[in-house]
């Protein structure tokens, strides 16, 4: 905030606000869509993440359009800021159940994977959650004026520090993931589950490079060419995030897995008893 209570150190532009508000608003209306009509309960965090984003670009058109609105601001900054944390934590969920759900049992040890199914989500999550916290109780310190201020970048830029370490090994093990399945990948008969691990490995270094830049941004502080120019958070937070969102809408869960829910674990059964059935005729 500058002396005339501006909230912004440039002259933020509206057009691109709106723009972004009505895109982040498209991808939230068919995300959430999506989400009862597949019934895909384990992604609620990719619908929150959506709903912060949308909510947080239509604050940011509200807060440039009155600069010394602190309210839309405050809004617009915090739920912008800490929606990709959800978006990584649904990423965890998701390459949790590919693997569980397509990697036969003798691969499924740590010597193979690094990281076993069962710990795979419960690991990264609790990681997630950690970072989530530690960058709210920043983001909520850093919306203040003075040292709370300087106090609240810091520690924003702590949580980031542990979602880079986490997610950075995270997105290791998926891309050795990748690789490492086609060893059994050709005795599954359909292998559409691997363009859905592309779309997990797309959008994790997607947000991976997004976390980068705020780390960056909050490592050189107020000053910093990064927070003084908003080209910047256009090209490094608003046009990298949108497109993660996108590929999941494109990419849905739902199409590529089957224990989503507790239909689909039904439909997962009767797959299973007809698997069954046609190997017991096979050998009559």
């Amino acid at each position: 905030m500058d002396d005339h209570g501006n909230n912004y150190s440039y002259d933020p532009s509206f057009s691109a606000a709106v723009i972004f508000a009505i895109l982040y608003t498209i991808c939230c209306a068919t995300t959430t869509f999506q989400y009862f009509w597949y019934q895909c309960w384990f992604w609620i965090f990719i619908i929150i993440a959506s709903w912060m984003e949308a909510i947080g670009y239509i604050a940011r058109s509200v807060s440039v359009k009155d600069v010394h609105n602190r309210a839309a601001f405050i809004v617009q900054f915090l739920t912008i800021f800490l929606a990709p944390a959800l978006m990584a934590a649904s990423c965890y969920m998701a390459m949790g159940r590919v693997v569980l759900n397509v990697t036969p049992k003798a691969y499924c040890n740590a010597t193979s994977l690094w990281v076993t199914p069962r710990y795979m989500t419960p690991v990264f999550v609790a990681c997630d959650v950690i970072s989530f916290l530690i960058q709210v109780v920043g983001g909520v310190s850093s919306v203040s004026n003075g040292s709370a201020k300087k106090r609240g970048y810091t520690i924003m830029k702590i949580g980031l520090a542990v979602q880079l370490l986490a997610f950075g090994f995270f997105i290791v093990i998926s891309f050795r993931f990748h690789v490492f399945s086609k060893k059994f990948r050709d005795s599954w008969p359909n292998t559409t589950w691997v363009q859905f691990l592309w779309a997990i490995n797309i959008g994790c270094c997607l947000i991976f490079v997004r976390s980068v830049y705020r780390f960056v941004e909050f490592q050189q502080g107020f000053d910093g060419y990064l927070v003084n120019h908003e080209w910047n958070f256009y090209v490094f937070e608003a046009a990298i995030i949108l497109p993660v969102l996108l590929i999941y809408n494109f990419y849905h869960p739902a199409k590529y897995l089957m224990n989503i829910s507790w239909k689909q674990d039904k439909r997962r059964k009767d797959l299973v008893h007809t698997s069954l059935r046609s190997e017991e005729a096979e050998l009559m």
